[in-house]
């Protein structure tokens, strides 16, 4: 993990012991915060590290495909399995098993999961023959699980299970001492863009100036975009489109001047003198339009799509990933509350 800020120092020092043990551990935190960073780090430091890290997002996928996921099933359990298949249970054993947002998972797979944790034994769909797993289990969520278990949406029991030795993730705008740091690492992961690029003093700023909305996803987003934009050894604020990002979360209130400008009454142009000349208008930066295109292209798909789920894939992304994005829409007013 690279880390600076003192904060994430102390949840990595506390990560680092929890790693020499076998004990469950619950990483929360906002989305795109590194939860599973964290989690992959934990395992390199275990007793577990030459078994496998088998990671699995519970969100975004159907009840009967979580179950076969995890499950696995035998040749001909259903139609479709022409072989065998291994779950996740199985693949994991003798490593380390990472449910992300496990706060997704149906509460009838929560108490199949609370059954192969107390009894470290599960049965394959199509099969009656129960099987035998060690795998040490880490999962995350970006929900209040506590507040979900007295909503009745999570089990009680299952949650005191998950939550045995609870580490938080901040926001990155919360633990401003990673930001740099991270965003030299991204130059470096990144460096097959645009080779060995540095950071101007103009993109060191503006990086810190920044609240990182979507986090540390949204960082290593802009670094790539920078990177690809750059034209030269130095990447500056504009490379980085920062100030096109906070110009389009003024877009709402930007477009209800506009109508109010349109709806000008005609007697107050008729009582100027003389040629009234509108104002030149300044042209959209690149980054402005294709920030545009995007909404344009997530409204359309959703008008079409039948579900959140299908219109995520279409567009080639996660459905965590349009959550966010719709949010943000919604934020600025460019989306009914309902949708």
């Amino acid at each position: 993990m690279v880390v600076g800020d003192p904060f994430t120092q102390q949840l990595l020092a506390l990560a680092s012991r929890v790693a020499r043990t076998e004990v469950t551990v619950l990483i929360g935190g906002p989305s795109g915060t590194g939860k599973e960073v964290l989690a992959r780090a934990i395992h390199q430091h275990s007793l577990r590290q030459k078994g496998p890290f088998v990671a699995f997002n519970c969100a975004c996928l159907p009840e009967s495909m979580v179950e076969d996921l995890l499950f696995g099933h035998e040749k001909g359990a259903f139609t479709g399995a022409v072989q065998r298949f291994d779950g996740y249970f199985a693949q994991a054993d003798g490593g380390t098993l990472f449910l992300d947002e496990v706060g997704e998972l149906p509460m009838s797979v929560q108490a199949k999961l609370l059954r192969v944790l107390q009894e470290r034994e599960f049965t394959p769909l199509g099969s009656t023959q129960p099987q035998k797993t060690k795998f040490r289990l880490l999962a995350a969520t970006n929900r209040n699980l506590k507040a979900d278990v007295q909503a009745g949406r999570f089990r009680e029991d299952l949650y005191y299970r998950l939550n045995i030795f609870p580490l938080q993730m901040k926001p990155l705008k919360q633990r401003p001492g990673d930001i740099l740091p991270l965003a030299r690492a991204l130059i470096q992961r990144h460096r097959y863009i645009s080779g060995d690029v540095q950071l101007a003093s103009s993109a060191i700023q503006a990086l810190q100036a920044y609240d990182w909305p979507g986090n540390v996803r949204e960082l290593e987003n802009v670094i790539q975009r920078a990177m690809v934009m750059a034209d030269g050894p130095l990447l500056t604020a504009n490379h980085l489109g920062l100030d096109a990002i906070a110009t389009h979360e003024m877009t709402s209130s930007s477009i209800e001047i506009d109508l109010v400008d349109r709806a000008a009454p005609q007697e107050f142009a008729a009582g100027m003198t003389g040629d009234i000349e509108e104002a030149p208008r300044a042209e959209p930066s690149l980054a402005d339009r294709r920030v545009m295109q995007e909404a344009e292209l997530i409204l359309a798909t959703l008008k079409t799509a039948p579900t959140k789920t299908l219109a995520a894939a279409r567009l080639g992304i996660s459905e965590r990933t349009l959550r966010y994005k719709l949010a943000r829409l919604r934020e600025h007013g460019l989306m009914a509350a309902g949708v």
